[in-house]
């Protein structure tokens, strides 16, 4: 793919120049970043590919938190991707049941239990994208056993409509959004962001996501 180099730096340094007057020592990190030339064609793809290794390296040059930049480098494909959803979802794999996002390979952020019919859909944070979800099935691990997965409810607030859906296999976790529609594929990293108390439930019970992308991408990138 071809990118405007320009555009991709100009975005990362808004990014980062947001990021590091936040109250926290790793986001501090950061303005070191602000004082070097990054190679923003490595560093875009990077976060297309959701290359956690690279963007640990490139951390290490720039003397910043390898975790507060990852944070912050998964956000420059943002814009990127949702315009791929935005171009391919009307040509989704009808029989598409895969763990990941078709458009960009990403886990789901959450599940949405949708209308009266109640149809399980998941959404992609990254490009805003959504696909059927197969019912009592690990997304992760692809476990069928009920007898396996748990739904955690939270004892405080509204269960029906926000809970945890667990495997005890691989330990993996989907939040569960019930509403009446979906929401648009530019407030999926919102949302997700609005359900952090179902994650550190999740996390205080030993569920966990897995860390990288569902299906591995490469690409070649080029100014």
């Amino acid at each position: 793919m071809a990118v405007d180099v320009r555009a991709i730096r100009t975005l990362l340094h808004r990014l980062i120049d947001v990021a590091s007057r936040c109250q926290t020592p790793q986001m501090a990190t950061l303005s070191a970043v602000l004082d070097v030339d990054p190679d923003v064609i490595s560093l875009f793809k990077a976060s297309v590919c959701q290359d956690a290794t690279a963007i640990a390296g490139m951390a290490g040059s720039f003397g910043a938190d390898a975790g507060a930049f990852e944070a912050v480098v998964a956000l420059v494909a943002v814009p990127f991707l949702q315009a791929c959803n935005r171009q391919w979802a009307a040509t989704a794999p009808p029989g598409w049941q895969e763990g990941y996002c078709f458009v960009c390979g990403a886990w789901p952020a959450f599940a949405e239990v949708r209308g009266i019919e109640r149809s399980r859909v998941f959404r992609c944070g990254r490009c805003g994208g959504e696909w059927h979800a197969r019912p009592l099935c690990c997304a992760y691990c692809g476990l069928d056993d009920h007898n396996a997965l748990v739904s955690l409810v939270p004892e405080q607030g509204d269960g029906a409509n926000a809970l945890i859906e667990g495997c005890t296999s691989c330990r993996g976790y989907v939040k569960t959004l019930t509403r009446l529609q979906g929401c648009s594929p530019d407030t999926v990293m919102l949302d997700d962001l609005a359900g952090v108390h179902l994650d550190v439930a999740a996390l205080e019970h030993g569920y966990t996501r897995p860390a990288g992308p569902g299906y591995r991408l490469d690409v070649t990138v080029a100014e």
